[in-house]
C-alpha cells in the first residue's frame, strides 16, 4: 500500500487540475459564482454526465444556453409546458418530456426545501444500510423525495418513464449511483477543484463516483477484486482509499480518471 500512496502522490501533486477541467462535466457549474447556481447547474451537469464526453458536453452546452446567466432562477421559475415547446434536444434515453420532468423535479424540491437547497434531502431519515451506512441512506432518502413529485404536468399523468427514473437510482438496490456520488463530491469536498458548498456530509462519508475508467483501474491497481459495477464495489475501492486518506478518500478520484494512469502501473 506504501508504493501505492507514494504513486499516487506523485500523480497529485503533478496534474494539472486547471486543464483537466475543460473535459470534465465540473466545468460548467465552474462558470457560476452564486452558490444556488453553482448547486443547480451541478446537479444538472452530474446527473447528465454519461456516455460520451463530448455528446454530453454538446448537450448540456444547449441546455445551459437555454437556462441562460441565471439556472437557478431558470429553474424556479420555468414553464414546463413552454419549455417542452422550446426544448429540441433529448439525450440518449431520455426524452424531452423526460428532461423537462427531471428539472421539474429539482424545482419541485427547491421550492419545498427549508433552506432553498437540495442539501435538505440528504439528512438521514430512512433506515440505514450495514454498509456505509450514513450516506446510503442518505442518497436514498434524496431520490425516494425525487420520485414523489406529481409530474401530471409533463406528461398529463403522474407516471414515471424509465427515461426519467435513470437519474434517481436505488443504491438499496445495488446501484452504484456514480453521478449522485459524484455530485456529492462536488458540493462536499473543499478542495482542489470542488466546491465544498455543504456541511451535512463530510468527506471521509463520500463514496467514489464508480465507472468503467474508475472500475478498470481499481481492478488493476487491487482497489477490488469485485467483477461488477455495483454499490458493494464503489465501497470497496472507497474504503481502500480511506485507508490511505481516511479524512478524504476521494482526494484521488479526479487524477485517477484524467491523469497518466500507466504511471501507476
Amino acid at each position: 500500500m506504501q508504493k501505492i500512496r507514494e504513486k499516487l502522490e506523485k500523480l497529485y501533486n503533478y496534474f494539472d487540475f486547471e486543464k483537466a477541467v475543460q473535459n470534465d462535466p465540473i466545468k460548467f457549474p465552474k462558470r457560476f459564482t452564486d452558490p444556488l447556481d453553482i448547486e443547480v447547474s451541478a446537479i444538472i451537469a452530474s446527473f447528465f454526465a454519461y456516455g460520451s464526453i463530448k455528446c454530453f458536453c454538446n448537450f448540456l452546452e444547449e441546455l445551459f444556453r437555454i437556462m441562460g446567466r441565471n439556472p437557478s432562477d431558470f429553474i424556479l421559475t420555468f414553464k414546463p409546458l413552454k419549455l417542452i415547446e422550446k426544448l429540441n434536444i433529448k439525450y440518449r434515453f431520455s426524452s424531452i418530456h423526460d428532461i423537462v420532468a427531471f428539472l421539474f423535479i429539482l424545482k419541485n424540491m427547491l421550492e419545498n426545501s427549508p433552506s432553498n437547497s437540495l442539501e435538505d434531502y440528504f439528512q438521514c431519515h430512512s433506515e440505514q444500510s450495514e454498509e456505509s451506512p450514513s450516506l446510503i441512506s442518505r442518497i436514498f432518502n434524496f431520490t425516494q423525495s425525487a420520485i414523489k413529485t406529481d409530474l401530471t404536468p409533463i406528461y398529463g399523468k403522474n407516471i414515471k418513464p424509465q427515461g426519467l427514473l435513470h437519474f434517481f437510482p436505488n443504491p438499496l438496490k445495488g446501484s452504484p449511483c456514480k453521478r449522485i456520488n459524484l455530485f456529492l463530491r462536488w458540493m462536499v469536498r473543499n478542495k482542489d477543484i470542488d466546491f465544498g458548498l455543504w456541511n451535512t456530509i463530510k468527506p471521509k462519508e463520500l463514496i467514489i463516483p464508480l465507472d468503467i475508467h474508475i472500475w478498470r483501474v481499481s481492478k488493476k491497481l487491487g482497489f477490488t477484486r469485485k467483477n461488477t459495477q455495483s454499490i458493494k464495489t464503489a465501497i470497496e475501492i472507497t474504503e481502500y482509499l480511506r485507508k490511505i486518506e481516511p479524512e478524504d478518500p476521494l482526494k484521488y478520484d479526479f487524477v485517477l480518471c484524467h491523469g497518466d494512469i500507466n504511471s501507476l502501473i
